[in-house]
């Protein structure tokens, strides 16, 4: 006997995007949808639940062998041999960037990957690249440092290319001892003020720019997680941003401020974003680098001195709740760190422990009675 079918579409409702299941009436599927926390929509004549990697799963789950489903293709996510395409350029090897996309690395790490190795590849050109020997690569990181005098994350960067290359493409043994990597440089994160951030948000322009900077900050999110937000992601009622596949392909939730709240809801009747949250020309996704000048131009108007970037937001988030009283534990899970030492750098910059500590020469001079605030000769 034939199973049911059950078409899952996304349709919008109540302002967010769900996760419809349309299906011919029957009792059996309607128990099953309603033991799942599947709602049900008059308007739109189905059962639902909210658009999210585990209500995808948990539909999956609970109608195995039961129902035939048919899930939604993910929106403006091309074939794997589409994205070879849109992201290579013949540089490097075709099987380099397939071995990326089928690992499934970032796009912005994907790129990064690419670029370091079209460097190395022309570096050596017309060498096979088989042929190249490990005392040449040692060779070609010494000129990367010496003569090209690169940052230590991009020398970190063009090891992790290359190793990658060798040891995951064509499949040779690992060699950890070939390549020395560099010590890792500590640069204590630069943070906006609270004032700072609210001229940020009050000068950002439209509404739409507005909500990009508001984001970032009240949420403690990354540049790819935030142009990754779809409607459904936004829990207007517990007052939830449910990031998927943050950095580490990791899934959490963070906070949605109440001012953030209701700035979403008049963002979406005025914009009225299909699928993703922040949509750029023709409904598609919004680029990393438009939101790069978003950010930029916001730090401009709100008039601050330097150089302002969607992470430094970030950056500011967690150092603001650290110094209002915030566990570093909390912190760490909305950031998503997989290390609390991660999370720990904030002590450094926050201005609350700066504050508890006391310079040893006014712990001397309160110890003394000054004469004229002149200090003792002997």
């Amino acid at each position: 006997m034939a199973l049911p079918k059950i078409n899952v579409r996304p349709p919008d409702h109540r302002g967010a995007q769900q996760l419809g299941l349309f299906f011919s009436y029957d009792l059996t599927l309607i128990g099953i949808v309603r033991s799942i926390g599947c709602r049900w929509s008059g308007t739109r004549r189905c059962w639902y639940l909210p658009d999210s990697s585990d209500n995808h799963q948990k539909i999956l789950d609970a109608f195995i062998g039961k129902a035939e489903i048919k899930m939604p293709e993910k929106v403006n996510e091309p074939k794997a041999h589409e994205q070879v395409s849109k992201i290579n350029d013949g540089s490097v090897p075709r099987e380099f960037i397939e071995k990326l996309i089928e690992r499934r690395y970032s796009r912005a790490t994907i790129q990064t990957y690419r670029s370091m190795f079209k460097d190395f590849a022309m570096h050596f050109k017309p060498r096979l690249l088989k042929s190249i020997t490990e005392e040449e690569i040692k060779g070609y990181l010494l000129f990367l440092v010496d003569k090209k005098r690169v940052s230590l994350s991009v020398q970190n960067q063009a090891i992790n290319a290359i190793k990658y290359y060798y040891e995951h493409v064509l499949g040779l043994e690992k060699k950890k001892y070939w390549i020395d990597r560099p010590r890792k440089e500590t640069r204590l994160p630069k943070i906006l003020s609270e004032k700072e951030i609210l001229r940020m948000i009050r000068d950002a322009g439209n509404l739409k720019h507005q909500c990009i900077v508001g984001m970032l900050y009240s949420a403690g999110l990354r540049r790819g997680e935030l142009i990754g937000l779809r409607r459904g992601d936004i829990n207007i009622d517990r007052r939830q941003v449910f990031v998927r596949g943050g950095k580490g392909k990791k899934d959490r939730a963070t906070v949605l401020s109440d001012y953030m709240a209701s700035a979403l809801k008049d963002y979406v009747l005025k914009y009225k974003p299909k699928y993703w949250l922040f949509e750029g020309l023709e409904k598609k996704q919004y680029s990393a680098t438009s939101v790069g000048k978003v950010v930029g131009k916001a730090g401009k108007s709100a008039g601050i001195p330097i150089r302002v970037t969607p992470h430094m937001l970030r950056h500011s988030f967690a150092t603001h709740l650290l110094e209002h009283g915030t566990d570093t534990r909390y912190i760490q899970e909305l950031l998503g760190h997989n290390s609390p030492n991660t999370t720990a750098i904030y002590t450094k910059v926050s201005r609350q422990s700066l504050n508890k500590i006391k310079s040893p020469l006014d712990q001397i001079l309160n110890s003394i009675n000054l004469d004229n605030n002149l200090l003792p000769t002997d």
